[in-house]
């Protein structure tokens, strides 16, 4: 298996990827990370080739998959052979490899800015992945020490199994999961109203990265019916970027 290098680039020994020209995008429709990616190349307006896989049949986790992904995840790009992994990062490989049109403000400081607030998306992934199961997919996606012992055996990742296992047993542990995620999803959002109050958009003086990395977090909350009227700048922010049209084909009208 080849090696993982920096910003999302990985040396896959998969014999078919070198063959795969253009974009083509492993993804799930439901996968928020894959929304991300999806929402980026529609804003780029970038001509790419689905290869959609099915979380919930656990086609994320086949060895022929794992290949191509060592980490056993979706979104994944890969371009004219090179492999990308890891949603943030591979808007960022979009952006420099097509800068037309440019999703990053020009002066450094503004990008540092934009940087942080995706760095600041990434760094709430977790916490959207458990408001996720806990607010939205419980009603209908129940699990047991069955699914345990599955992820336990073919995921590459342990931690996933152990965040199955919390969901599945819906005890202590997950409620400190739950009780973590609200702690910092609010403290996120609360730094993220502040800025828009001097901004319309996270990115800075105009749409950007950062306004596709975050839009797709606030749409699962919204999904989710999280409370985001506490954040009404925030929430003002989220239907400026949802009214796009990138977005509807991206996300809300993807099928």
């Amino acid at each position: 298996m080849g090696q993982v290098r920096l910003m999302g680039l990985y040396a896959s020994d998969h014999p078919d990827v070198p063959r795969m020209k253009g974009l083509h995008l492993f993804h799930f429709m439901l996968s928020n990370c894959s929304q991300r990616v999806r929402f980026g190349l529609e804003e780029k307006g970038l001509d790419w080739t689905s290869h959609h896989l099915n979380l919930l049949e656990r086609e994320h986790m086949t060895p022929d998959y794992v290949r191509i992904n060592p980490k056993g995840v979706v979104p994944t790009l890969v371009h004219d052979g090179q492999v990308v992994i890891e949603s943030n990062d591979i808007l960022g490989y979009l952006d420099e490899r097509f800068p037309a049109p440019p999703l990053s403000p020009a002066g450094p400081e503004a990008r540092r800015g934009m940087q942080e607030r995706i760095a600041a998306a990434s760094d709430v992934q977790g916490a959207i992945k458990v408001l996720s199961h806990e607010l939205l997919f419980r009603p209908f996606r129940k699990m047991d020490e069955t699914d345990v012992a599955y992820f336990r055996e073919h995921h590459p990742d342990p931690t996933l199994a152990d965040f199955v296992r919390d969901y599945a047993e819906e005890g202590p542990g997950w409620q400190r999961r739950v009780e973590t995620a609200q702690a910092e999803m609010a403290a996120a959002l609360d730094a993220l109203d502040a800025a828009l109050g001097e901004s319309d958009w996270l990115s800075g003086e105009a749409f950007g990265l950062a306004d596709v990395s975050w839009v797709v977090n606030a749409h699962r909350l919204s999904q989710a019916q999280y409370p985001l009227d506490r954040w009404p700048r925030f929430a003002a922010w989220y239907a400026r970027v949802a009214a796009r049209p990138a977005f509807d084909r991206a996300i809300a009208s993807y099928r």
